[in-house]
């Protein structure tokens, strides 16, 4: 089955780069990893992923851009571009917030490779698996453990209510926090985008394509953000649109350079509301410090022996995986822009959180000393600290790296989150 989607989504992306950032579906390419210290194996994996491929979380661009096309004259592209969104919509319907066929089929993979590649550390200890009230978080997770279908351990799940989901969701719980997203500092880098000519002149020429009369100028921005998203979800619908037996395109709506730039566009907001921004160590990175520490104190805590349990699987959204990347240091996740316009020489949402976007710390053991080593994506990453085995460090090291990182903003174990959450500044 899986075997199939890779080749649907080969067909749908055989043009190469599709420049639809945090909707990417998951990138995966084969990795070499470097082998683990001699004497040592697996013992423990404490995973953060982000939920699978999508539909679109609600109505919204689908409806209004039929509802427009079907009031006016169009071009033979239009009538197109007309039935498409009309198939579109058929496929969305009854599925909002939903995971994909695609989402489904690679959150089993991830699992599957994590199962094989680390499986010294799964012997029957049981795993937790922590979910957020967004349903396609607990679908995400089900699509995961269907790769431990014959997993003989207990699997617990958790769901924290939605008023105190610190650990998942912290971006929704800072007062803070969302001033920074609706204020000046991101407002004004992103406006220079919205105002650039390229962003003016895409709007007009995809109307023109699209619409036999004139538009409004807002009305042409609108048109082409709405076409942006219809394109950016359909690489998720693969399989459905094979079960519907249709195949739709929006790409048709745009060329190659105009794709590029309105992926610079809309990542650029990811990149100051969830990625470095202008500071490493601001609002939008500090608010991940309830998931950091959680991370740091439940890993010790199976070191030292107080958890016995073979994971630890948290199932969560962009908006945490990439504060927590930031915040970990990652390279290519940790590096500020002065200008909006330079943001994307060292970051892109595709690389850091396309859909299924996943940080695994993977813990090794001796039988006397433990060693971590953490995956961006399922790719080895270097950790801001100092070790002679790359990337194996030791996670006494680590530990007190990332609890130095945290005492600097304000935390330390034991705090409470919630409380954090609320205060941070």
């Amino acid at each position: 089955m899986y075997k199939i989607v890779f080749f649907l989504f080969l067909s749908v992306t055989a043009a190469g780069q599709n420049y639809t950032g945090t909707k990417t579906p998951y990138p995966f390419k084969q990795a070499d990893y470097t082998p683990v210290p001699k004497g040592y194996s697996a013992v423990y994996v404490n995973y953060t992923g982000r939920h699978g491929a999508r539909f679109m979380t609600k109505a919204g661009s689908d409806v209004k851009l039929l509802a427009l096309l079907n009031k006016s004259s169009l071009t033979p592209l239009g009538d197109s571009i007309k039935v498409m969104t009309a198939q579109f919509l058929e496929i969305e319907k009854d599925n909002y917030e939903n995971i994909s066929l695609l989402g489904d089929a690679e959150q089993h993979d991830i699992g599957a490779r994590l199962r094989n590649r680390e499986a010294t550390a799964f012997i029957g200890r049981g795993v937790t698996i922590e979910v957020t009230h967004k349903k396609r978080t607990r679908q995400s997770a089900d699509g995961f453990l269907k790769a431990f279908a014959d997993y003989k351990g207990k699997k617990e799940f958790k769901l924290v209510q939605d008023t105190n989901e610190n650990v998942l969701r912290f971006y929704d719980l800072s007062p803070a926090y969302n001033a920074y997203k609706d204020g000046k500092v991101i407002t004004i880098r992103i406006d220079s985008l919205l105002q650039d000519p390229r962003t003016k002149e895409i709007a007009s020429h995809v109307s023109k394509r699209i619409f036999t009369g004139p538009l409004a100028e807002k009305e042409q921005a609108a048109v082409t953000e709405w076409l942006y998203d219809l394109y950016s979800i359909q690489f998720s619908l693969v399989m459905e649109m094979q079960k519907a037996n249709v195949q739709f395109d929006f790409g048709k709506a745009f060329t190659k350079p105009e794709l590029q730039w309105l992926d610079k566009v809309n990542s650029a907001a990811d990149f100051l509301e969830k990625g470095p921004g202008i500071d490493t160590l601001g609002i939008q990175a500090r608010i991940a410090a309830p998931l950091l520490l959680d991370l740091v104190t439940s890993t010790d805590n199976l070191v030292k022996g107080k958890v016995k349990k073979d994971a630890l699987l948290r199932f969560s959204h962009a908006e945490a995986i990439s504060p927590l990347a930031t915040l970990m240091g990652i390279p290519g996740a940790s590096v500020p822009a002065a200008s909006i316009f330079d943001f994307d020489k060292h970051w892109h949402a595709e690389d850091i959180i396309p859909l299924s976007a996943n940080i695994q710390w993977i813990i090794y053991s001796n039988g006397k000393q433990f060693l971590i080593k953490v995956l961006l994506n399922e790719r080895e990453v270097a950790l801001p600290v100092k070790t002679n085995t790359y990337p194996y460090y030791k996670w006494e090291d680590v530990k007190n790296y990332y609890l130095s990182r945290l005492k600097k903003i304000g935390v330390k174990p034991g705090d409470d989150m919630h409380k954090y959450l609320l205060n941070v500044q």
